[in-house]
């Protein structure tokens, strides 16, 4: 019997350590071999595991929660209609256009012989004017004229038009001028149909503009068809009718120029025409309709670049349309339609009036005929030279549209 030599603790033959202290037994020391422990594979499926919510709801669905509670909130989406808004702005095609145009225009006409040794000559102007815009009860000048200066002086005429007459011989020359400034303003008038009377409420002031005059025929059958067909529907609501006639001379027929103005039966049936024809046509539908209607004469420039200042170039003739319209507070407006140009009742201010249509056909037809000339086997000609000498912009507004929002 062996007892440990530091408890005397009773040993067995096979303890290399006290049973009792653990101290190791001098002479039974055993060499120790590690062994290579495997850990066990843990089955995923049959363990027990802490499990968070991310283990039940998948990851890419929890990202998609949040993206929607924050496009939720309130803060969210003032930002994004701001941002959409503000895409839809720059997005979307506009028109910058001048407010207000001031320019100085000079038109010079040399007179001389084409042919033949003597004949005698008239050159026919409009006098330079304002013109009125605007309701009867608030009217101001869209177009106001300043600083006129004509050289050599001129006969007035019973139409109130300036008249030059004289008689040419060899290579004598006759030079005239005249010079103004034109203070020109956008016409955009803020009335809307729901604004418009009807054509029972018209004032019989304006009667003389119902009747033919010259190429203008509201008393043409095919004139009264297209009247009566334009006007069902309407109520006889004036702005209503007027758009009506405006979208089937905008959808119908196509820009084409001419010499001289022709009528409506051959604008109807040739579906084609310039600012003339169509100016004529509409004012020939509205007459027969029962709203007053008549032309505008003038000039417009065209090449137009106001981008960086105010370069207007290339003037020539131009027609549009007045028309009646009677408002729901018992007064009336004057509105404005360019056929040629696609303006309903408004008109930016590249421009110039020159003559407004007097309801009298033969003064109508005249204005087309500024020169005459007479001689026997003679014959006198001119040549015109005009040009803006100045020009300045003034404010400016941007539109989506060519049209109002009626």
């Amino acid at each position: 019997m062996k007892l440990c030599d530091f408890c005397g603790f009773v040993l067995k033959e096979q303890d290399a350590k006290c049973s009792n202290c653990r101290m190791t037994v001098p002479g039974r020391e055993v060499m120790f071999t590690p062994t290579k422990v495997e850990t066990p594979k843990v089955d995923s499926k049959s363990s027990l595991q802490y499990q968070g919510i991310s283990s039940y709801i998948p990851k890419k669905l929890i990202a998609l929660l949040l993206v929607v509670g924050l496009f939720a909130s309130p803060q969210t989406q003032v930002l994004i209609s701001d941002g959409m808004d503000y895409w839809d702005q720059i997005n979307t095609p506009y028109y910058t256009i001048p407010e207000q145009i001031t320019l100085t225009y000079v038109r010079n006409f040399e007179i001389f012989l084409d042919e033949g040794d003597e004949a005698e000559y008239t050159l026919t102007l409009s006098v330079p004017e304002s013109r009125p815009s605007g309701s009867q009860s608030s009217a101001t000048d869209w177009q106001i004229i300043e600083n006129l200066q004509v050289s050599p002086m001129y006969n007035l005429t019973q139409e109130g038009r300036m008249e030059w007459k004289n008689n040419l011989t060899g290579s004598e020359r006759d030079f005239i001028s005249l010079e103004y400034t034109a203070i020109i303003n956008l016409i955009r008038p803020d009335i809307k149909i729901s604004n418009s009377g009807k054509v029972s409420d018209i004032p019989a002031e304006f009667d003389n503009y119902l009747e033919d005059e010259w190429l203008i025929e509201p008393s043409n059958e095919q004139v009264q068809q297209l009247a009566l067909q334009l006007s069902n529907g309407t109520d006889g609501n004036v702005i209503m009718i007027l758009k009506n006639i405006f979208d089937y001379i905008e959808n119908n027929y196509k820009y084409q120029k001419s010499s001289v103005p022709k009528s409506c039966p051959d604008i109807i049936v040739g579906r084609v025409g310039d600012c003339d024809d169509f100016s004529i046509l509409f004012s020939s539908i509205a007459r027969a309709a029962g709203i007053p209607a008549w032309l505008e004469l003038g000039i417009i420039p065209a090449f137009i670049d106001t981008s960086s200042g105010c370069d207007l170039r290339d003037w020539g003739g131009h027609a549009w349309v007045n028309a009646v319209v009677p408002l729901n507070d018992g007064t009336f407006t004057v509105v404005n339609i360019d056929l040629a140009n696609s303006y309903f009742m408004w008109l930016p201010p590249y421009r110039i009036s020159d003559w407004v249509d007097n309801g009298n056909g033969d003064d109508l037809d005249s204005y087309y005929y500024l020169f005459s000339s007479k001689g026997v086997n003679s014959q006198a000609t001119y040549l015109e030279n005009s040009y803006v000498s100045n020009c300045q912009v003034q404010g400016e507004i941007k539109l989506t549209e060519l049209d109002l929002d009626l």
